[in-house]
């Protein structure tokens, strides 16, 4: 199972501040149809260079070479490779990689944050989707989307998606006598409002009282009703309609938007779950509740729990309770909005061989491969023709959950995204995470307004000085 905590989220953020935010130069790239003929007798070489998210667990590896093995014994004169780099040392190594003029042929699975990082070196592939008539539609709506980059540029093909939606602890459910979570996306009485009702019914003290009594105790509590740690400030946004679906800032970069209305409410009523309503662990109780994996929802301590597909580990299976999922809530404006993650390859525009990098690409994300790179790297096929094979899948992993759950989910993706690019990302994620570890850890201070006027000040001071040097 994926397991992340706040701490962690917090600890990454700040080195990807550091190591993350130098963007290689910009390079020019060829038109599509470039062809790049090997010596008589030898292959063209794609390698695919992996470690900038999954993909580097042996049993990975082991799946990876498996499938170069399987494109190898088909191609006659395309050679495929798996360059697997250590996550830790994977931006570097890229970097040295493009700057010393050797390339790999196609990068990934990469989230939407990390393409972002690097967007000015990857090669624009409308002109060879274009020129090949290579057919799109195929791909879930946000899919596409989500590869585009602010200019426009579109850096890959969809492999994956992780939707978002809520879990939830049924026995949780069935000890507050309380009725399951609606599985229908069109029940707008599913809101968040709602949810934080349902929440507070489901939160229980050492007594047996949930938060709705006046003899409950705050300070003994069993069972939470709610979480959402593995979230961020972008991510809590978007629930909420902020604007530009998360982007800390305006349309086109210049001006911070983290004290709009939307991320007021939205932070406000995250704030008054942890320190008023108590259904929400503060960053102290979380720590508590499971202190060796951080992941609250699996120990028990949390009875409505959001996360993404990629939370869909076998060790679901071993959970000391029954489970489901169900939709998010609709948001004070009657929109539906998810979080999304989402898995691309990349071709860097510097690399040799590069058509031959494009067939490569093609094949992966075919209608037969891309289900064997889900299963690699436990994602969603961004293919909805695959989808009943896909629900299968997951219907034989987890007997009895609502996997209709799953696909509807996929359609409300956020773009642009809560992961997408913004001038110096490293920096302004770094003072983001800043003002969400003072939220979850200072009790007096829990008023949205005035941190997120503090907040959006800095960011701004970020933006202004970024652009006065571009």
């Amino acid at each position: 199972m994926k397991t992340k905590s706040l701490w962690l989220i917090a600890s990454l953020i700040l080195i990807a501040s550091m190591i993350l935010t130098a963007c290689g130069p910009k390079t020019t790239p060829p038109s599509a149809g470039e062809t790049q003929a090997p010596p008589a007798g030898e292959k063209v070489k794609v390698t695919i260079f992996i470690g900038m998210g999954t993909g580097t667990d042996p049993e990975q590896i082991t799946a990876e070479n498996a499938l170069a093995a399987k494109f190898n014994s088909t191609h006659d004169n395309i050679e495929m490779e798996f360059l697997i780099v250590p996550y830790e040392q994977s931006r570097e190594k890229f970097q040295a990689m493009v700057s010393g003029g050797t390339a790999p042929q196609l990068v990934g699975p990469m989230g939407v944050e990390t393409s972002g990082q690097f967007q000015d070196l990857w090669e624009d592939l409308g002109p060879y989707i274009q020129r090949d008539n290579y057919d799109t539609s195929d791909f879930y709506g946000p899919a596409i989307e989500l590869n585009k980059t602010a200019d426009g540029k579109n850096i890959g093909l969809p492999v994956g998606l992780y939707p978002s939606f809520i879990f939830y602890n049924k026995n949780a459910f069935d000890a507050a006598g309380i009725a399951y979570p609606t599985h229908d996306f069109n029940d707008k009485t599913w809101t968040l409002a709602k949810l934080r009702e349902v929440a507070m019914q489901v939160t229980m003290d050492a007594n047996g009282k949930n938060a709705t009594s006046s003899d409950f105790d705050p300070a003994n509590i069993v069972t939470y009703g709610f979480d959402d740690s593995w979230g961020n400030f972008r991510d809590w946004a978007v629930i909420w309609g902020a604007p530009n679906v998360g982007r800390p800032t305006t349309a086109d970069f210049k001006t911070a938007t983290v004290n709009a209305p939307e991320w007021v409410t939205g932070i406000q009523w995250y704030s008054d779950a942890i320190w008023v309503d108590h259904f929400m662990a503060d960053g102290t109780a979380l720590s508590a509740i499971d202190p060796a994996n951080g992941d609250p929802f699996a120990v028990g301590g949390v009875a409505i729990w959001k996360s993404h597909t990629w939370y869909m580990g076998d060790s679901l299976n071993d959970l000391p309770f029954k489970w489901d999922i169900a939709p998010a809530p609709y948001n004070q404006k009657g929109e539906q909005i998810f979080n999304g993650d989402a898995d691309v390859f990349a071709i860097p525009a510097s690399a040799k061989n590069k058509d031959a990098a494009w067939e490569a690409l093609k094949w992966l994300v075919n209608e037969e491969n891309i289900l064997e790179m889900c299963k690699i790297y436990g994602c969603m096929p961004a293919r909805k023709s695959v989808a009943e094979t896909y629900n299968t899948t997951l219907t034989e992993m987890y007997p009895g959950i609502d996997t209709s759950v799953v696909f509807s989910a996929a359609n409300f993706i956020d773009v642009s995204n809560h992961e997408g690019w913004v001038p110096d990302v490293g920096r302004v994620n770094e003072i983001l995470a800043n003002a969400l570890s003072k939220l979850m850890t200072e009790g007096e201070n829990h008023d949205a307004q005035s941190l997120l006027d503090e907040t959006n000040a800095e960011v701004q001071a970020i933006l202004d000085e970024y652009w006065a040097s571009h």
